[in-house]
């Protein structure tokens, strides 16, 4: 696999197999919609500072309308609030390189006397929008040093709705469909996931996708160990709305994929899941021995 220069790229062949076959935080929602979207994924190693990683990008970052970078892909040590309003500023360069909108991956950051996994969505022109890890992963000790966050990044990109899930919020449905049913058409997921976990993740994705009608992106490190041995080798996904899967193995570099809007409505209109879920009526339970 060729990086720099001839970095891969890998459009998404959205063959329409079935129909052969038969709180949140938003910004800039509502801009005229293109019917498609380029979304670049970054599959980085873990970097020793923000410095070093956005020099790397910038080597090998093609044009697109968003850009995905994975949680964690700067290190795990928290950042105090001027280090962040720096890292935002280095974000805002790629932005501009980009042409586009950067989620600027999940990194602690040290507000109020707690840490809290950010989300930051940064343009051009600097911060735009922010989400938090909802959920810190209890498996991994991050909930011992990570606190609770309570909003979710819902944002407008080239005239679409996308949503950040910071890497196991993803296993939450409900925080899902949270931000479908707030308008959200893709949901990226910048993620940190284990070697032994690759097949779940894009599993997992490929379930959210289609249970929401929506596209789901996960951004994924590679290349490095965690505390028990495990290893981080990508893993980086596109996950259709229509039960497609494109996976972009365990190399470093950056991935592009061309989102079809008409995915997401043909999707939405042949099953009506959303519609259902914001219609849902009061169940109940009929119970025997419990």
């Amino acid at each position: 696999m060729n990086l720099g220069p001839n970095r891969p790229l890998c459009q998404i062949d959205e063959c329409r197999a079935e129909r052969r076959l038969g709180a949140v935080s938003t910004t800039n929602l509502f801009v005229e919609p293109v019917a498609v979207m380029r979304l670049i994924l970054a599959q980085t190693p873990r970097f020793n500072s923000y410095v070093e990683g956005v020099k790397w990008l910038l080597r090998e970052l093609p044009h697109g309308d968003v850009l995905v970078l994975p949680e964690y892909w700067i290190g795990t040590a928290p950042m105090d609030g001027e280090e962040f309003r720096r890292y935002v500023e280095a974000l805002a360069e790629v932005a501009a390189a980009l042409g586009g909108v950067v989620v600027g991956g999940a990194v602690a950051v040290e507000r109020g006397g707690e840490v809290k996994n950010i989300c930051p969505v940064v343009g051009r022109e600097g911060l735009l929008t922010w989400g938090e890890k909802i959920f810190p992963s209890a498996a991994t000790g991050e909930r011992g040093w990570v606190s609770r966050g309570s909003r979710l990044a819902l944002f407008g990109a080239a005239g679409w709705s996308v949503g950040c899930l910071v890497c196991v919020d993803l296993l939450y449905p409900e925080l899902a469909r949270r931000l479908a049913l707030s308008g959200a058409e893709v949901i990226v997921n910048p993620a940190s996931v284990s070697a032994d976990r690759r097949g779940l993740w894009a599993s997992l994705g490929v379930v959210r996708a289609f249970e929401n009608s929506v596209y789901v992106a996960a951004a994924l490190g590679t290349g490095y160990g965690y505390v028990d041995g495990r290893r981080a080798e990508g893993g980086s996904y596109v996950a259709t709305p229509n039960g497609l899967l494109t996976e972009f193995g365990s190399e470093p570099g950056v991935y592009a994929a061309d989102l079809d809007r008409e995915e997401v409505a043909y999707a939405r209109r042949r099953r009506r899941y959303l519609e259902d879920a914001a219609s849902m009526p009061e169940v109940h339970l009929n119970t025997y021995g419990i």
